[in-house]
């Protein structure tokens, strides 16, 4: 066997030992915990072993084969020789743990991950911990620490918080968490010379080769360009057939305040989840987990809500939307809590006054804004009117309701608005602000757009095999058509996204209905950018987005718009999200071509081949670009740019899996059309599993996304 082929063959087999042992490495974790994943899998000599044959005979085969000339190909392998190197530095020489600092004592030891107490060169104090609220909000959006530093050649103040490290002689400080009386902060402390740096050149590096591989003329991403101009093929016609139908069902006579008061209580503000909303985003919230669905046999959220406070005999026997294995458990438990809490009136925290932080008394003026539901205790030193009014506005609510008495009920509820604007007029969203949460609401739910872009897509996926099997083209009029239809979804999900990013006061990155939204907003843009020169990626696209808005709605149960978590709130993690969407979109699109290259004549598999190559090429490069990107983030906000969580190793298995159809010239059977195809298809499993499957079943930190 000559040498090239050992060569091959050791690195692509290597390869995919290494595939199969990360995988593993999840499942173990999952089954037995991450010690046991990192003794069997991660930190085994054998493990090791395989990335590094993997790394050596790849170049070495590169270097046998004379790819050296090829520039940007042979610095794009070495690149992924310097990040492993880095890797693998970090691994025998960086060391991890903690130091607790209290105010006003100097430290100069820190504690190891292994227990273990270690010197520093300097000395650190803390001065000063201070926690930053959202206006309006207990939740935090920072927490910082003051930091004198004091070294031989260095006396310094230093600010250190979420995203913003102390970086000094090789070591890296990193805002952890702090003592409940805020005189103390815990700091996650990594010392790390060689490897970060040597890491962080390997991805400067691996980008600089990624862009100029676009510029080859030689490439497979420009050979495949030109593949597609000679070839001439059938694009695609309209048939747009959707209808509802109306199901008859069993209504209860269920009590329910009048669509003009229901409106009225909808223009209250209310504290929510950590931030203050339109009492409408509470009620919403509270009907889709009870009911998955925004209100209730015609009636809107808040007609069911204020139901549940006003007439809870009568809604009490209405029934949850349970599964019948979800009857008697916790899931059951959450859903009558929440009625429970309407009922109360513990939720409806509509009364907000000035309080001490120190001995939580009323004051006038300044302090804490604090919310109060009528339930609630109240200052001890609170005047007697305004007592009466928060403890009993609810009460003569419910008295006028009783009486039929609506403008009274009317007025009561302005007075309420009223005395919300006097007392937190400086905290209160804007109109604007407030108006455009109360349109998020009432079109947040995609479930028309998602029924409608299946059932389109599944339809044109169908006329146009059939039409590409008989050379047929569609007529100017029909592809237009399906661009109007294309740009009037992607003016929906821009207005959706666009408000929950304005309302939120950060951008749609973070959560499964987010996340999938902005999936269906970038093939959308797919559609549109590249309808003329690959017309097959419509029906593609039409369900793609359907499917994605689908996974939404069912997310959308409850798709909180929550205030951002401190460590979040990094540019390069928004960036980061947006390369991952933006390659498993177009991972998606690859695997449905391949669908429609299986059930093709070979020369049509061969032209969608092409197509699918050059969708590959960007998304495997932006997949990668993504990876190294939450890598910085991590390292930036984490203190470790690599922590084998069950997500990360997925992302980095997917990138691994889609590489290897980019070897077409060394690997021959990704020549072949239905090969590449099927291979696509299966593919794909590792984007699902990536984000469905780590977060539903192998859990870890990033499940949650």
């Amino acid at each position: 066997m000559k040498t090239d082929k050992i060569l091959k063959y050791l690195s692509f087999g290597s390869a995919a030992a290494v595939i199969l042992m990360m995988a593993a490495a999840t499942v173990i974790e999952k089954l037995l915990g991450s010690f046991k994943a990192f003794q069997v899998i991660y930190h085994n000599p054998v493990f090791i072993a395989l990335w590094a044959i993997t790394a050596i005979s790849g170049i070495m085969y590169l270097v046998k084969r004379g790819s050296v000339r090829k520039t940007a190909v042979f610095l794009l392998h070495i690149a992924f020789v310097m990040i492993l190197a880095g890797a693998l530095i970090t691994m025998l020489t960086g060391k991890n743990g903690s130091i607790h600092l209290r105010q006003g004592q100097p430290v100069t030891e820190w504690a190891s991950d292994e227990g273990f107490r270690q010197q520093l060169p300097f000395t650190l104090c803390l001065q000063e911990f201070n926690i930053e609220y959202y206006s309006g909000s207990m939740a935090a959006s920072d927490y910082s620490s003051t930091i004198q530093l004091t070294d031989a050649d260095e006396h310094s103040t230093h600010t250190i918080s979420m995203n913003n490290i102390l970086k000094y002689r090789g070591y890296r400080f990193y805002q952890s968490s702090y003592d409940e009386d805020l005189k103390g902060s815990i700091l996650q402390v990594s010392y790390d010379p060689w490897g970060v740096t040597i890491t962080y050149t390997g991805y400067i590096l691996l980008l600089i080769s990624m862009i100029a591989f676009f510029f080859r003329k030689s490439s497979g991403f420009r050979t495949a360009i030109r593949n597609l101009r000679k070839q001439s093929f059938a694009l695609m016609i309209l048939l747009l057939a959707f209808s509802g139908t109306a199901h008859a069902r069993t209504k209860y006579e269920l009590p329910a305040l009048p669509d003009s008061i229901a409106a009225r209580f909808d223009e209250l503000h209310v504290y929510y989840n950590d931030r203050i909303a339109p009492l409408q985003t509470m009620t919403r919230d509270y009907s889709l987990k009870a009911y998955g669905k925004n209100g209730y046999q015609g009636l809107s959220s808040t007609q069911v809500v204020t139901g549940w406070l006003f007439w809870y005999d009568w809604w009490n026997v209405v029934p949850f939307k349970l599964k019948a294995k979800d009857r008697g458990t916790n899931t059951e438990a959450e859903k009558e809590s929440i009625r429970m809490q309407a009922a109360s009136g513990q939720a409806f925290k509509l009364f907000p006054l000035h309080v001490d932080e120190q001995n939580g008394e009323a004051v006038p003026d300044g302090g804490q804004i604090v919310w109060f539901s009528c339930d609630d205790p109240l200052p001890a030193n609170l005047d007697y009117n305004t007592w009466v009014f928060i403890r009993r506005s609810i009460d003569l609510i419910n008295d006028e309701i009783k009486n039929g008495n609506w403008d009274q009920v009317s007025l009561i509820l302005r007075s309420i608005r009223r005395y919300q604007e006097k007392e937190a007029g400086q905290v209160l969203p804007s109109a604007r602000h407030f108006r455009a949460e109360m349109l998020y609401n009432r079109i947040a739910r995609p479930m028309i757009p998602f029924m409608a872009s299946i059932t389109l897509g599944l339809i044109l996926f169908v006329i146009t095999g059939f039409m590409m099997t008989r050379g047929r083209k569609a007529p100017k009029l029909m592809s237009i058509s399906l661009l109007v239809l294309s740009i009037i979804l992607l003016t929906y999900l821009t207005l959706t996204l666009g408000l929950r990013w304005y309302i939120s006061g950060h951008a749609p990155f973070a959560g499964s209905y987010s996340v999938m939204m902005l999936m269906a907003w970038l093939v959308c843009i797919a559609m549109i950018a590249f309808y003329r020169s690959i017309p097959i990626i419509q029906p593609m696209g039409f369900i793609l987005a359907g499917f994605t808005m689908l996974v939404a709605s069912l997310a959308s149960s409850n798709p909180q718009v929550t205030h951002l978590m401190p460590v979040l709130q990094s540019p390069l993690l928004s960036i980061h999200v947006l390369c991952m969407m933006i390659s498993y979109t177009l991972l998606g699109l690859i695997a449905l071509t391949g669908i429609m290259g299986l059930l093709m004549p070979a020369n049509e598999s061969a032209m969608l081949r092409d197509i699918s190559l050059v969708i590959l090429y960007p998304a495997v490069f932006i997949l990668t670009t993504g990876i190294f990107l939450g890598a910085v983030w991590a390292n930036i906000s984490w203190g470790s740019y690599w922590s084998w969580d069950p997500k990360e190793t997925w992302a980095l298995i997917t990138m691994m899996v889609y590489a290897a159809m980019l070897h077409s010239s060394t690997v021959s059977r990704f020549a072949r059309p239905r090969f590449f195809h099927a291979y696509a298809i299966i593919a794909f499993l590792t984007v699902l599993i990536t984000y469905f499957g780590v977060n539903l079943i192998l859990g870890g930190m990033h499940s949650y996304a």
